[in-house]
């Protein structure tokens, strides 16, 4: 046999193996130069979604409720509607009808119970006292129960004066029940919707029909 010819034929296999294996580290590169872009791409894009869901606005501190699975805020922005933050600070009454500046997201929730069922709410992730001048003008819980308590009606019929119900999301009154405590019971007598905003007013409430009529309306009915 030719040993030529063999030397020959090998080394024109030879570069052709080389060139390929070239080509192929060639490929490898490009796609692992491409990958780390298009995460990079992908992190960009999550990130400014995030950032477009966080809301800021300056909110007017109503008081805090601590009662519930979840602790919530309750404020009041310029517009007058009421606002619900969850939140895990709790902010003291020293700090009630404060302006802050707020921000929050909306966030997943679990209700307590076999289902563990889920809702979205709001959730406060930062906030910060600032200064200006409230929204409405202030009016705090004992001013409530001192004006409901000195309306004639109560003072001749009750000996009991207390808040059921604070405002909260879609509800700007407070609910004060009255009546007369007895050994063993409580006697309702009358109940009231206080609005602190957009001005302040107390309305006396009829869970019955679910109606509500100024002191001065409701003095009429019963005069008729």
């Amino acid at each position: 046999m030719n040993t030529s010819i063999i030397f020959k034929t090998s080394m024109t296999r030879f570069p052709l193996f080389i060139v390929a294996a070239l080509l192929l580290a060639a490929c490898k590169n490009k796609k692992a130069a491409e990958h780390p872009l298009k995460q990079t791409t992908t992190t960009q894009n999550k990130h400014t979604k995030l950032q477009a869901e966080i809301h800021t606005d300056t909110l007017q501190f109503i008081y805090f409720e601590g009662n519930f699975d979840y602790w919530s805020c309750i404020f009041l922005n310029s517009s007058k509607d009421t606002i619900s933050l969850v939140t895990d600070s709790m902010i003291t009454d020293d700090f009630k009808n404060k302006l802050f500046e707020v921000k929050w997201f909306t966030d997943t929730l679990y209700e307590a119970g076999d289902n563990d069922s889920k809702y979205a709410a709001n959730r406060m992730s930062h906030f910060k006292p600032i200064k200006g001048k409230p929204f409405v003008a202030p009016i705090n819980e004992q001013q409530i129960l001192h004006d409901v308590r000195n309306i004639p009606e109560v003072q001749s019929g009750a000996d009991q004066v207390a808040i059921a119900e604070r405002p909260s999301e879609g509800k700007n009154y407070y609910l004060v029940e009255t009546g007369t405590r007895e050994a063993d019971n409580f006697s309702r007598f009358l109940i009231f919707r206080v609005y602190i905003y957009p001005q302040y007013q107390i309305n006396v409430y009829d869970p019955a029909a679910d109606t509500e009529h100024s002191l001065e309306a409701w003095r009429k009915q019963n005069q008729q």
